[in-house]
């Protein structure tokens, strides 16, 4: 392991010890955010069924980044679709059993965990690709399009301009990293998807942007 890649290890194991920590002052058990958090949890139920009404019935998603698997896991499994769930967060992992027995959980960190080619009609990743390390995201859209299946969804929050650093967060040293989202558009396309939108979405005095692209 190169120095580069150690250094991107050690970012991504303190997202991991910081969600290990912070679980369940992060979300409750019914998915709604601390109060002092700036996501719009109220909003995932909006973006997820703009996802489900182009998937078919019981299709297959994988949810990365699920954390405790409340709102997101939760809400397509209401949907009807088989889900995945991957977290890098033994914590949110063990808590998302619990919470959502009848999805799939597995404790991985999504920059090493695999699967098959073609093994999902979408992928949903909220709020969890900005917790990884610039040059890991970008190897991360590469690998997702190739789990989709042709014509598959990807369903994703990314920066809206770049920025990184390590921050308190709920009592835990946390990790953030951002490209702009012209960046983000411009991975897309070199990984042969189609981009259908993006849009910003507010959150205090900074923005993310929510994406939404298909496989070919």
């Amino acid at each position: 392991m190169n120095l580069g890649e150690e250094r991107r290890r050690i970012q991504r194991e303190l997202v991991r010890s910081g969600y290990d920590a912070i679980s369940t002052a992060y979300r409750d058990d019914r998915g709604q955010s601390n109060p002092s958090s700036t996501e719009d949890t109220a909003a995932y139920g909006t973006w997820l069924e703009e996802l489900a009404v182009l998937l078919p019935h019981s299709a297959r998603v994988l949810d990365l980044g699920c954390g405790a698997g409340v709102p997101a896991t939760r809400l397509l499994v209401d949907r009807g679709f088989d889900v995945t769930g991957v977290d890098i967060s033994a914590v949110q992992i063990d808590r998302a059993r619990q919470l959502v027995p009848v999805a799939d959980f597995q404790q991985a960190d999504m920059v090493t965990w695999d699967c098959e080619p073609g093994s999902y009609h979408a992928i949903v990743t909220l709020y969890a690709l900005i917790h990884v390390p610039l040059d890991d995201q970008r190897r991360l859209f590469s690998r997702m399009a190739d789990w989709l299946r042709p014509g598959g969804y990807l369903l994703a929050i990314v920066g809206y301009e770049r920025w990184t650093g390590i921050e308190d967060y709920m009592g835990a040293p946390m990790f953030w990293d951002h490209a702009e989202l012209r960046t983000y558009l411009t991975w897309l396309q070199d990984v042969g998807m189609s981009v259908l939108w993006d849009r910003v979405i507010p959150e205090g005095a900074s923005n993310h942007a929510l994406v939404l692209a298909q496989a070919q």
